[in-house]
């Protein structure tokens, strides 16, 4: 659960976000004289003659006064401050430990509940005697949280904004495992995991420490969700969502996403198959990765029952309009691709078109340049 350089204060720290708290070990009287305090003073903004408490970027925490008893209350009062400010990220230093004169294994005893709280750095020094004094009785999480049975864009959105705060401080936790696919540029896609993306109204966002994405990082959306500038999280672009991996794998071995298009035959039958597109499907009455059709849709586990083959030949995302706002949504797409009065013609067009995705050309004729040109998408 704890990861160096998202979840253990750093050794020095020289600056802070927007979002982030220096938290340190003071006096009552607030003189802030030496070691954490006397770097919270220079550095941060730690008010002379305020010992306890929040002031700009940091948080004071008196330890001169007396022994853990009486520290305590103060200990507490933090950490339910801490709870009252999820989107803040406070930096524990090890309080206590230097002019006060205590040892490690003796704070930790006052800190039990930081250990559940995501939004509290600790020092690593602390890290053994926290997790080896069992008498304290932490309730640690010793399972990654499970993912639905199926991901809609809808509880997407809804995860996302559950685990808000790890996605913008970059805590992965136990977070759940879910892949997300989306257009990265044309002709290619990206993938990432749950914990690396965010939404922002019906957009999806994506992180990436590459300079070459620079000029498209939208800072005003990174501070609207995360009250924070994010800094190590490098920058945060807008791409076009383009299905979500599911538990299945096609007879190539690789991952269906929705939004794929599957040719589905019976096994050791030697036929063309039928070519539709798969999208999330979830109500009140059924959950299960679909393809849906006019007046009805075909389970994709009702495929996987009867071991029929399933073979992915491309995606809806082909004829894209990167300037829609907003995109048609990927279900949409799905149920456009599945026409159920489309003439054969019309049908195996769009089976052309599949193959070369994601694509932004508009014109049909340049897709049957490529497959004469004897093009073929690299799914690796």
């Amino acid at each position: 659960m704890y990861k160096k350089n998202n979840h253990f204060t750093p050794k020095r720290v020289s600056t802070l976000s927007l979002c982030e708290k220096f938290v340190f070990g003071s006096n009552l009287e607030g003189r802030h004289m030496g070691g954490a305090a006397k770097l919270a003073h220079e550095k941060f903004g730690a008010e002379w003659g305020v010992g306890d408490g929040p002031t700009g970027q940091y948080y004071a925490i008196p330890t001169m006064h007396g022994g853990l008893d009486a520290i305590r209350p103060y200990v507490d009062k933090f950490i339910a401050y801490a709870k009252a400010h999820p989107q803040n990220r406070f930096l524990l230093t090890r309080i206590g430990c230097g002019i006060a004169g205590f040892k490690d294994i003796d704070m930790t005893q006052l800190f039990k509940e930081v250990i559940g709280m995501p939004n509290i750095s600790i020092p690593e020094e602390w890290l053994a005697g926290l997790l080896i004094d069992t008498t304290l009785g932490f309730d640690i999480p010793k399972e990654r949280e499970m993912a639905p049975k199926v991901i809609t864009e809808l509880n997407l959105h809804q995860l996302c904004q559950k685990h808000i705060y790890e996605i913008g401080a970059s805590i992965p936790g136990l977070l759940p495992r879910i892949t997300v696919r989306y257009v990265a540029e044309n002709k290619k896609f990206g993938y990432v995991d749950f914990g690396d993306f965010f939404f922002y109204n019906d957009d999806l966002y994506v992180w990436s420490l590459n300079d070459k994405w620079a000029d498209q990082h939208n800072q005003g959306v990174v501070l609207d969700v995360f009250h924070d500038e994010c800094e190590r999280r490098g920058y945060a672009r807008k791409v076009l969502f383009a299905g979500v991996r599911t538990t299945t794998k096609d007879s190539n071995g690789e991952w269906i996403y929705t939004g794929d298009v599957i040719n589905i035959m019976e096994r050791d039958v030697d036929s063309q198959g039928t070519q539709i597109a798969l999208a999330s499907f979830d109500s009140a009455e059924e959950t299960d990765y679909r393809f849906i059709l006019d007046n009805h849709s075909l389970p994709l586990s009702n495929c996987k029952r009867q071991k029929m083959k399933l073979q992915r030949i491309g995606t809806v995302l082909f004829q894209l309009d990167g300037d829609q706002d907003p995109p048609k949504s990927l279900t949409i797409r799905t149920m456009d691709f599945n026409g159920w009065h489309d003439t054969n013609e019309e049908h195996q067009l769009k089976v052309l078109m599949a193959k070369y995705t994601p694509n932004f050309d508009q014109e049909e004729w340049k897709y049957t340049a490529l497959e004469l040109l004897g093009a073929e998408f690299n799914w690796r």
